[in-house]
């Protein structure tokens, strides 16, 4: 018997295969469109179409690409295990970089891997003052700067795309907001080829520049390295500029790569993030000893529950999303069936606890990571301060009101006894105990100032304050989609449900949103991370309201009933009423 985590990773498998095949078909796709470009001939249109399509499928063709594909694959296998892994914290950027400089390490060499050994692969099919690296001179060997200016604009383009996608964040899936079958998707991808031409154009000049100022010196020590000899007057400045055919091709070229390595991303996240049927339950099987589709399947509970494969547990939200928000009521039939035999709602029970368990979590975390940030804390003190004034100015009122009309106590105060008494001195060993704790704590704190003031400390050792908060905040997409799909599921069950299992569970959803309201809304104002307006902020609080807004117009006439709490019954009133704000 399979794990559920083993089964949901050959799900995806299957998807990371198909974007490798589609990437390795968009390289020769590209190498097409390349060959196009340079071979044009506007004289002859009819034989330049078939001397490029024979070059494209020629044998010669095939092998020239094969180091390529092998880099693709290992940037493909990369990326599916990026796609995979679950997004850890980090609380000082610090420790981000030695956790994540191994997988920073292999990424930034196969993006200088992928960029060198597509410059190679694309100048073997350039005129030929462009594809070796070596050219005659003087009957002497002598190096060619154009292949060097190639090869060098396709390491930086690579340098380029690592700094601009992977260096700060990792690759991550996008799930659209608005769901499309993978062949529109796919339709779309064009407009990722003329961008790149746009994007690759100033790095283009700037790279251009760098090897005016830098080239000579750099093509000095590879001639050294090679015993090769290096003409003066070739790699002048005035030759590179006015060549307009070699800086066509290198701004070609370094378009290629990036919309390369664009594509490929963007096929993962296509692929990945497409829309999967998880069953509600599974089949009874016949014969327990045989394996059958129904023990291949994987409910929407245990997809929910794989918090090791983060991609999955999105998708299940993904799904229960879609069946809370369906018209179709097919899609949620199985949820309100009741067991058999037993007769009970085993299937609502086990999804709406695991819904429940998955948003109590977030909750929590989110309030434990409220309680570090310091203009809250502030906030709290302040509230608290004020909450004593204004007690200890009513009953100072109250007293002067009770002398001006004679009002006595009914039981008066007991005469205070003031009692005398000697503080037994502490002994010695304690005393020394507490002597050396108070100087560790000024020491510990007058370090910490110092180091705080100390330029660049701060920035890379200490954790900045809100940053927890906002990273379970960048987690928020799954809350927001398992909140908007068990408020859809509650409004459809008043007239879908004739078990009225789903509204056992309904005061226990209503509470806990309405708790995932409050601790969303101590974020107001606040600046996480140094950002004063955080979007998963808006778009979780935003969800919840909805989700309780959708609630309280079906269910409005019966809340009394369903809250016993009178203070979550005046937030559900005004939810009714639309007037929350």
């Amino acid at each position: 018997m399979k794990t559920t985590e083993s089964k949901c990773k050959m799900l995806l498998l299957s998807r990371c295969l198909i974007a490798l095949v589609l990437s390795v078909f968009m390289q020769y796709l590209l190498l097409a469109v390349f060959l196009l470009f340079v071979n044009f001939n506007a004289l002859h249109p009819m034989r330049w179409v078939n001397e490029t399509s024979s070059l494209i499928f020629s044998f010669y063709t095939w092998v020239v690409i094969t180091p390529l594909i092998a880099s693709i694959v290992i940037y493909a296998i990369l990326l599916g295990k990026s796609h995979l892994a679950i997004k850890r914290y980090y609380a000082s950027r610090f420790v981000w970089l030695v956790k994540t400089f191994p997988r920073k390490l292999s990424f930034f060499g196969i993006h200088i891997v992928m960029g060198l050994l597509t410059a190679c692969t694309y100048t073997q099919f350039l005129h030929e003052d462009y594809r070796s690296l070596t050219y005659e001179c003087y009957g002497q060997r002598c190096l060619n700067p154009y292949y060097t200016f190639l090869t060098g604009i396709g390491i930086s383009s690579g340098f380029y795309h690592f700094c601009k996608a992977n260096l700060k964040q990792e690759p991550e899936a996008e799930f659209p907001n608005i769901q499309q079958a993978s062949i529109v998707r796919l339709c779309a991808l064009h407009s990722i080829l003329y961008k790149s031409l746009l994007k690759s154009f100033m790095p283009c000049l700037y790279y251009t520049f760098i090897y005016w100022l830098l080239g000579h010196y750099g093509n000095e020590r590879l001639a050294l390295l090679f015993g090769m000899d290096l003409e003066e007057n070739y790699i002048s400045f005035f030759s590179t500029v006015t060549n307009l055919r070699l800086l066509f091709y290198a701004w070609i070229l370094s378009s290629q790569i990036l919309s390369n390595m664009q594509l490929m991303q963007k096929l993962f996240s296509i692929f990945l993030t497409q829309e999967m049927e998880f069953v509600i339950e599974k089949a009874q099987l016949v014969c327990p000893n045989l394996e059958t589709k129904a023990d291949k399947d994987v409910t929407l509970v245990e997809a929910l529950a794989t918090t090791q494969v983060p991609i999955i547990q999105k998708l299940g939200a993904l799904q229960l999303q879609t069946m809370g928000n369906s018209s179709m009521i097919s899609k949620r039939s199985a949820i309100y069936n009741l067991s058999i035999p037993g007769g009970y709602p085993t299937n609502w029970n086990n999804l709406s606890a695991q819904c429940l368990a998955i948003m109590n979590e977030f909750i929590e975390d989110l309030s434990q990571s409220i309680k570090s940030i310091s203009t809250l804390k502030n906030a709290e003190f302040i509230s608290k301060a004020q909450t004593s004034a204004t007690i200890a100015a009513e009953k100072l009122l109250l007293r002067q009101y009770n002398v001006i009309y004679g009002i006595r106590k009914m039981v008066p105060d007991a005469p205070a006894v003031t009692t005398l008494t000697c503080p037994k001195p502490l002994p010695t060993a304690q005393r020394i105990k507490e002597y050396f704790d108070n100087k560790y704590k000024q020491l510990h704190t007058t370090l910490h100032t110092t180091l705080r003031r100390t330029p660049g400390f701060f920035y890379m050792f200490c954790e900045p304050e809100g940053a927890k908060a906002a990273f379970i905040l960048s987690n928020s997409q799954i809350i927001i989609w398992i909140s908007q799909g068990l408020a859809g599921i509650c409004a459809s069950s008043f007239k879908e449900d004739k078990h009225g299992v789903v509204q056992i569970t309904l005061p226990e959803i209503i509470n806990t949103l309405l708790r995932l309201k409050q601790e969303s809304d101590k974020l107001n104002n606040v600046n996480l991370n140094g950002k004063k307006w955080d979007q998963n902020l808006i778009a979780l609080k935003s969800a919840v309201k909805r989700s309780l807004y959708k609630i309280t117009t079906i269910y409005g006439d019966y809340l009394p009933d369903i809250i016993e709490d009178a203070e979550n019954l005046r937030i559900l009133s005004s939810f009714r009423n639309y007037q929350d704000t």
